[in-house]
């Protein structure tokens, strides 16, 4: 961030030079009878950008694992979050009234870092374990809502690669999950959403 400035500074003004650098390489690739191209006329598409992967690893230029690495990470983003959630039965919460003690023998209980924190039929939030231990040691009577931080919510057609953009900007690890009609369909984590684009490939 402290780059930025001078950063776009610099680029504003060397951009009349690198026009006219430009137009001159241009022009001479022109006198060898060659016309020019458009930079942007080069890219490729995710599809094919996935094929050369795959041809580039027949050929061995890559190893397996670099080519399930980058086509993951081609392919996983445009995933619906929908196809790695939770289910919703299968969430786990503590209530939004439970004591720390309460909240840390529920977590134990479940082998979990994070609960969502429930009041009633209500979702308010969630809660980490650290900070209800830190809290225990410094002595103070907190509940689960008073840790409770809030959870974002998603449709169930949000890709993967918008779903983490979503949650890091929101400085979140978890995210409900809604359907059109905004019934609850489960849960996602900002953790299995990296690891499915740059975990392990599994077989």
């Amino acid at each position: 961030m402290l780059l930025t400035p001078p950063f776009r500074a610099l680029v504003t003004a060397v951009r009349p030079l690198i026009w006219i650098l430009n137009k001159i390489s241009n022009t001479l690739v022109r006198m060898c009878r060659v016309e020019p191209r458009d930079e942007l006329a080069t890219v490729h598409n995710r599809e094919q950008l996935t094929h050369l992967v795959a041809e580039s690893e027949r050929l061995g230029l890559i190893d397996t694992a670099d080519s399930q690495l980058i086509t993951r990470s081609l392919t996983e983003p445009l995933t619906p979050v929908s196809a790695l959630q939770t289910p919703a039965a299968d969430i786990v919460a503590v209530e939004a009234a439970a004591d720390l003690d309460t909240l840390l023998a529920r977590a134990s209980e479940v082998d979990r870092s994070r609960l969502l924190v429930r009041d009633g039929d209500r979702f308010v939030g969630s809660v980490h374990t650290r900070d209800a231990l830190v809290a225990r040691a410094r002595g103070r009577a907190l509940t689960a809502r008073d840790l409770a931080r809030p959870v974002p919510e998603l449709a169930t057609t949000t890709t993967v690669s918008h779903a983490v953009e979503q949650l890091r900007q929101r400085r979140a690890s978890l995210a409900l999950i809604r359907d059109e009609q905004g019934a609850l369909t489960g849960l996602v984590s900002l953790d299995d959403l990296l690891i499915r684009i740059m975990g392990p490939h599994s077989p």
